[in-house]
């Protein structure tokens, strides 16, 4: 198999990666890529090629037809070494927020917490995984209704929202990963009530055994000076009792069932 930088520069060129896209849903013929991009038959032959050479592409014949379908195997490739690129980028941004907000902050951070009768696992799995089931339905930049929050259970992984519309709206990243223990997300909403690439605060969860079948939940929001001239408005607006004190109020109502 082909190294992962021949993959990289393979989807580097933007007919490729459409083609690429196509065949993630599934098996498919040159005929039918090439009637659904504008390009000939002759040139979706080469560029499978070039896919199927490093690796992301094979073939098969079905009957008449030769079908081209993505190689799982060149594909968990390429993703290991993307997931761990992100994680070693997001570890290193984390460290250096972390860093800046020991030196330089100015607003303090958020923080709150809550004891559940549950044991840490369980608490972090209700957290993380069974968000949806708790999180107050207000709690969203969307343009319809919550239809599902999903934290992708690994560094590096999305928190987003989908809602009932189809469509998702992003809130961070996640930066730290530890079950049961531990897991930090950024929160990059701004003051408008919007997702911003640029803006990065972070949520931090910690989950501390406190007896049998018991656990304390510390959520810390900080980084708070990221939103600049909004800063002290927005801690005012993460103290209200609305924002994370309700929140984890939802969270140990769901626990307590």
């Amino acid at each position: 198999m082909a190294n992962v930088s021949a993959m990289l520069t393979a989807l580097g060129d933007p007919t490729r990666q459409a083609i690429f896209e196509r065949l993630s849903h599934g098996p498919l013929a040159v005929g039918q890529l090439a009637g659904a991009l504008p390009v000939s038959r002759p040139a979706v032959s080469q560029h499978l090629r070039v896919l199927k050479d490093v690796g992301l592409v094979f073939d098969r014949q079905e009957g008449t037809r030769r079908l081209y379908q993505v190689d799982p195997e060149g594909l968990a490739q390429l993703r290991a070494h993307l997931d761990a690129f992100w994680a070693r980028s997001l570890a290193a941004f984390a460290n250096r927020t972390r860093e800046l907000n020991t030196v330089d902050t100015i607003v303090d951070a958020v923080r709150r917490e809550v004891v559940v009768d549950v044991a840490a696992p369980a608490a972090f799995e209700i957290f993380t995984a069974d968000m949806t089931s708790w999180w107050p339905a207000a709690h969203h930049i969307g343009s319809a209704p919550i239809q599902e929050i999903v934290i992708e259970p690994r560094i590096g992984g999305r928190w987003f929202t989908r809602h009932e519309d189809g469509t998702e709206t992003d809130t961070g990243l996640v930066t730290a990963w530890e079950p049961p223990g531990l897991f930090a997300v950024t929160w990059q909403i701004g003051a408008d009530w919007k997702f911003h690439p640029d803006l990065v605060t972070t949520v931090t969860v910690r989950f501390t055994p406190d007896g049998p079948d018991r656990t304390r939940v510390v959520l810390e929001h900080s980084g708070l000076d990221a939103y600049a001239a909004d800063a002290a408005a927005m801690r005012e607006t993460f103290e209200a009792d609305g924002a994370w004190t309700a929140t984890l109020a939802a969270f140990a109502a769901r626990a307590a069932r």
